[in-house]
């Protein structure tokens, strides 16, 4: 089954992992350790916070037409940006992270899908954004 997980199209696969719930918390078992998780749905999407990360999922082909993505970042869920590390004109690379969103006491790295540049950065450290807020925009290359 083919899922969109924090913006990059990725095929689900059965890992092993026994999965179980208890007093609305999940937890995950694998590899003989067992960590807690939380899921919200919202919007279509899944977050999920595990082990110190959140992750967006979503069914693919829900944001992406012909496998190209927008560009545009924004935030899942109210939070603080907790660091930026791009600028407005910046060439970035695919894989790189562009800044760091802070939400449900997990950092959420947001990472560049493609090669491109920095077209709009509306957000700055420090700053308390709302669900659905733009982030960063990437432009891809030509």
């Amino acid at each position: 089954m083919k899922v969109v997980v924090n913006g990059v199209e990725t095929e689900l696969t059965k890992s092993g992992a026994e999965v179980s719930e208890s007093a609305g918390k999940l937890f995950v078992r694998a590899d003989g350790e067992t960590h807690s998780a939380v899921a919200i749905r919202h919007q279509g999407k899944t977050l999920i916070s595990y082990r110190g990360r959140v992750y967006t999922v979503e069914p693919a082909g829900r944001t992406r037409a012909a496998g190209k993505t927008t560009g545009e970042f924004k935030a899942p869920m109210p939070g603080l940006i907790v660091d930026v590390m791009v600028a407005v004109g910046d060439a970035v690379e695919k894989g790189q992270r562009l800044l760091v969103l802070e939400a449900m006491k997990t950092q959420q790295p947001v990472v560049a899908e493609f090669d491109g540049t920095v077209a709009d950065l509306p957000v700055a450290k420090g700053q308390q954004v709302d669900d659905g807020q733009l982030l960063v925009r990437v432009q891809p290359l030509a």
